[in-house]
């Protein structure tokens, strides 16, 4: 029977929520913070902080108070969260290791390969375009420096789900969609959180994995297939387009 670790969540919004609710329904001591309690929060079965986390001192003290024997910390803010994202987490992870934290989780993204048409698996260079995915790739080398034994670093596809569908607001265009023969990578929601919670479970030393959809379609196969899921009128594409493929070399998580 495998063991359940009590862990902290760092960022309790559209991952962290579901995955602390499968975590506590398995048996798991669950402490999270998120910047601003609202109205949903009271009640739960877990220890939530409301806290700017881009606040060392307000952070650290909640830290102190409800994180310091989780032995799984998990971070699933984007760099739009904090202005200084790069100092919060190095802060974050300090902490983590002065307080004795036996493993790291952390969500990053495909974004770090660019844009340029290539198949990218987990030994591809990096080659972030946008500032986003350049802070993403230097949070990736914050964690593999953390000095921490079990590092995870989870590159996850665009995330979706019925609730928060990106399909939503390529309809509200008036013109037809751009790009619509270039590859997407993707990744529902469950199985976002069904991998997190895999890692949770079984620490490995560094890992370094892609997560995204197993069939990689083009932007009009995939989008016309959820818009016949979700009830919603077709999409019209444009002709053309390319992009990068992401795969991934392990089947672990």
């Amino acid at each position: 029977m495998i063991e359940v670790p009590a862990i902290g969540i760092l960022g309790f919004g559209y991952l962290g929520r579901p995955l602390a609710e499968r975590a506590y329904q398995a048996g798991a001591e669950v402490a999270a913070v998120k910047r601003r309690l609202s109205s949903d929060d009271i009640n739960l079965p877990i220890v939530l902080d409301g806290v700017d986390a881009g606040d060392d001192q307000a952070l650290n003290r909640v830290l102190a108070q409800h994180w310091q024997h989780k032995k799984v910390w998990i971070c699933l803010l984007p760099p739009s969260a904090i202005n200084d994202y790069e100092a919060c987490l190095k802060n974050w992870c300090d902490q983590a290791k002065a307080y004795g934290a036996k493993h790291l989780i952390y969500s990053s993204s495909v974004s770090v390969y660019g844009n340029r048409a290539r198949l990218c698996d987990e030994n591809s260079p990096l080659a972030p375009e946008s500032e986003s995915a350049r802070r993403v790739e230097e949070a990736e080398r914050i964690f593999l420096d953390s000095g921490i034994a079990n590092v995870d670093i989870l590159r996850l596809g665009g995330l979706y789900d019925s609730s928060r569908h990106p399909l939503t607001s390529l309809l509200r265009r008036a013109v037809p969609i751009e790009n619509g023969d270039a590859p997407v990578n993707m990744l529902h929601r469950e199985r976002a959180v069904a991998a997190l919670w895999q890692a949770v479970q079984r620490p490995a030393g560094i890992r370094i994995r892609n997560l995204v959809e197993r069939v990689e379609p083009s932007r009009r196969a995939f989008y016309t297939a959820e818009a016949v899921k979700l009830g919603l009128p077709l999409p019209e594409f444009e002709a053309g387009g390319s992009g990068k493929t992401v795969t991934s070399l392990y089947r672990d998580l």
